[in-house]
């Protein structure tokens, strides 16, 4: 419908969530294109409303943007009074509220809002035209934009309250109930795929039909080369006390990095503050520790940022006497009550050009142990992991102002980049125990939240004595009865970053949130969170990629893709048949990865109805985890011989060998803070489809945004129904629309996920840490 008074109708509209409209009032979203900013800077709608700040810069209303989406800044979704004429301009303004520049022009706009529906008002700075197209609030679904001015357009974001159907809220309060009521010792860690080895048994699982699964999976030893046909042991890699899968990547090395990277778009932002040293603190980093995820991201940032041109270190804990390494220096920290002894051990990692990063590990007598980085094979975690990853932090402080690496030490101008909870404490002590003494005042920490439901919660402990903090401090880490490392590294941090962009909107809400969502949304609102997609490896690229039978391009993927698919199926067991739709799952047999949704449809996927789709489809599932999913994989492997492996363990070259054989990749996740398998896919040309949260809404372009820019199909809200009309969409269009389907392999391939894209934010927000004034408490 279009919009009266001075906007007239154009551009897309922003659909809103219809719980916005409250009696007499309507929301509207505020678009602008402005190159005016400089970095500390942001854009503000200001008008003659209270929503609008009634004229006064200080009380605005903020726009954001991103790398992705500047220079267009949007507000947060504005609730104004309906058929009132409401005047606005745009005004920017420092991180202090201070005014920079108004508009030029003279006069106003105006906007009247109109009942029922969401008007999106968009703008160009210093032009009073503006135009404007609205929705009705009865049809859409989308929640509205964030504290990070990530608008989420058409549909793609997260579970839609519909009935008869599981909301976004439900699923995340079982996700936060499962969470929360785990034992004391096993809530900071996800265990979903700790302990499965069971040394000294030998106790075979019976297969059974789905929904009789009564027996327990026993692993038994390593079986790389297992043969396809069904059988109840688990086959690929060992993956004792490994958390997620991602641990077992392997990284490309410097030179393939140097190699491929020449023929890729080079950054695009020029960093103001590549002199300032990054000190990145971690409880993991490849090649040296890793269980999860983190490992692998803490290693990317030690080559980006000192391949960036920034002085890098790196600080993990020593869990054991790593090659190479060398002595460098002790020092006394003050922890748990006393004065304690932490070593440290240097090892400089060259990445050609003089650049490389300083590998600091902290050595004290609690930190080596015999089993994994945080648990015993019991998936329990030990004892003292507070003392272990306090300790981290602290000595971490102490790093850059008493270790001379290369001569002379980082200084006290340093940007600290504290990896989760485990190093949530060095905002803290930045905040409470330096500046508060005139030490490190220039420098800053980002924050980086890559999972919020593990928090670094510990009962009975003191913190005015265990940490030795002042009572404010003590308050700002203290959660009910017990401690909370992620509420006090939330409060005091610089600038806060997720792991995607609708991450960062997600634990702004009470079901993502975990209980934090207001100490989230506190940042949000000072305009201090951001949400970044993390990169990937280069080792995921099927020109180069050595573990798949043969390499291809954007250039020849048709015929590269058959040859890896025939290789795939041979190998798995699977009938060799080109024109089959193969659909491929690898992930951790779990709730949260929307495995049993995956498994309901099983049977649908494999039962010819006469359509021409269903019944021409073969299945690869490889994972591990919950026994009853398990020996589900097993069942259906049996069930459906020749059309349906299902690979009960994990093997890498298997997983790369997927990404270039199948048609589409299954990830119905119901939580993803980021993602990374369903950016790998697109690489290759499968095209995924995907339950559409977190890091996947921000990857993955549904075909209803168009199949010119369509890389994949998202499944609105986890359920069976739902499941099988994306899988419907996306195999009938590979079965009867061939080459609208090969167009959207392209799209996929020509995608850009790569750490340099990422880094390019990373730097940005470097740059506005360094220029905000820092967190004072």
């Amino acid at each position: 419908s279009p919009a009266v008074g001075a906007c007239r109708a154009g551009g897309r509209g922003l659909p809103g969530r219809r719980d916005e409209m409250v009696h007499g009032q309507a929301s509207v979203v505020f678009l602008i294109e402005c190159q005016k900013t400089q970095p500390g800077e942001s854009v503000y709608v200001v008008g003659g409303h209270k929503a609008l700040g009634e004229w006064s810069p200080g009380h605005a209303a903020p726009l954001t943007t991103n790398a992705a989406t500047f220079p267009l800044w949007t507000s947060e979704s504005i609730q104004l009074p309906v058929g009132q004429p409401i005047d606005f301009k745009f005004v920017i303004l420092r991180a202090n509220m201070t005014v920079v520049r108004w508009e030029g022009f003279q006069g106003n706009r105006t906007v009247e809002a109109l009942p029922g529906a969401m008007m999106s008002v968009r703008s160009t700075w210093d032009n009073i035209k503006t135009t404007s197209s609205t929705t009705d609030v009865s049809d859409s679904h989308v929640p509205p934009a964030t504290g990070m001015g990530m608008v989420k357009e058409g549909g793609t974001l997260m579970n839609r309250t519909t009935s008869g159907t599981i909301s976004f809220e439900e699923q995340m309060e079982t996700l936060t109930h499962t969470l929360t009521e785990k034992e004391p010792m096993k809530r900071n860690f996800s265990q979903s795929l700790l302990g499965l080895e069971e040394p000294g048994t030998d106790q075979v699982a019976e297969v059974a039909p789905v929904g009789e699964l009564q027996v327990k999976q026993s692993p038994t030893d390593e079986d790389g080369d297992a043969a396809p046909a069904m059988s109840p042991n688990r086959r690929g890699v060992a993956l004792q006390h490994i958390s997620s899968f991602s641990a077992l990547t392997e990284m490309a090395d410097v030179e393939t990095k140097t190699q491929v990277r020449q023929r890729r778009q080079a950054a695009q932002y020029e960093p103001f503050n590549l002199s300032v040293p990054v000190v990145i603190v971690t409880s993991e980093i490849a090649p040296y520790s890793k269980s999860g995820g983190l490992g692998l991201v803490a290693a990317s940032y030690s080559y980006e940022f000192a391949r960036n041109g920034h002085r890098t270190m790196a600080v993990s804990p020593k869990y054991q006497h790593y090659e190479g390494i060398q002595y460098l220096g002790e020092t006394r920290v003050r922890v748990d009550g006393q004065e304690q002894l932490v070593k440290y051990w240097h090892l400089w990692k060259d990445f050609g050009d003089g650049k490389g990063c300083d590998h600091i590990f902290v050595d004290h007598p609690s930190i080596e142990r015999g089993g994994g980085l945080y648990n015993g094979a019991d998936g329990r975690e030990y004892g003292d992991n507070l003392l272990r990853f306090s300790l981290l932090s602290a000595a971490a402080m102490e790093a850059p102002l008493i270790l001379h690496v290369g001569g002379f030490p980082y200084g006290d101008k340093v940007m600290f980049i504290a990896n989760d909870w485990q190093a949530g404490l060095v905002p803290l002590y930045l905040c409470y125990k330096y500046r508060r003494n005139g030490c490190y005042p220039q420098a800053r920490c980002m924050y980086v939240i890559h999972n919020l439901g593990y928090q670094g919660q510990y009962h009975s402990v003191k913190p005015t004595e265990f940490f030795g903090i002042d009572q404010q401090a003590a308050a700002d880490v203290s959660l009910g009865n017990c401690i909370n490392l992620t509420k006090g590294a939330l409060i005091c941090a610089d600038r806060v970053l997720t792991v995607s962009p609708n991450y960062a909107w997600e634990i702004q809400t009470k079901e993502g949130g975990f209980g934090l969502d207001d100490y989230v949304k506190g940042k949000a609102h000072g305009l201090r969170l951001s949400g970044i997609l993390n990169g990937i490896d280069d080792c995921w690229n099927p020109e180069t990629d050595p573990k798949i039978t043969r390499n291809f391009s954007v250039d020849n993927f048709v015929e590269g893709k058959a040859a890896n698919k025939a290789a795939l199926q041979k190998m798995l067991g699977l009938r060799q048949d080109p024109t089959a739709v193969l659909l491929g799952f690898v992930g951790r047999l779990t709730w949260q990865k929307g495995v049993d949704v995956l498994g309901d449809v099983v049977p649908w996927l494999m039962e010819d109805t006469g359509n021409g789709v269903t019944g021409h489809v073969q299945l690869i599932m490889m994972g591990n985890g919950e026994e009853k999913y398990a020996n589900a994989l097993r069942w259906a492997e049996g069930a459906y011989n020749g059309r349906v492996c299902g690979y009960v363990g994990f093997d890498p070259k298997v997983e790369h060998q997927m990404m270039a054989g199948c048609d589409l990749f299954v990830m119905p996740s119901r939580y993803e803070p980021c993602g990374l398998p369903q950016m790998y896919s697109q690489q290759y040309g499968t095209l995924p489809v995907v339950h559409a949260t977190g890091g996947l809404v921000d990857s993955v372009k549904d075909l209803k945004e168009g199949i010119d820019v369509a890389t994949g199909f998202l499944i609105p809200y986890m359920a069976v129904d739902k499941m099988k009309e994306a899988l419907y969409q996306a195999m009938e269009l590979f079965m009867k629309r061939r080459e609208d389907f090969r167009h959207m392999q392209r799209t996929a391939m020509n995608t850009d996920f790569y750490w340099p894209r990422a880094m390019d934010q990373y730097e940005q927000n470097i740059d506005w840490a360094m220029y905000e004034p820092p967190c004072q408490r």
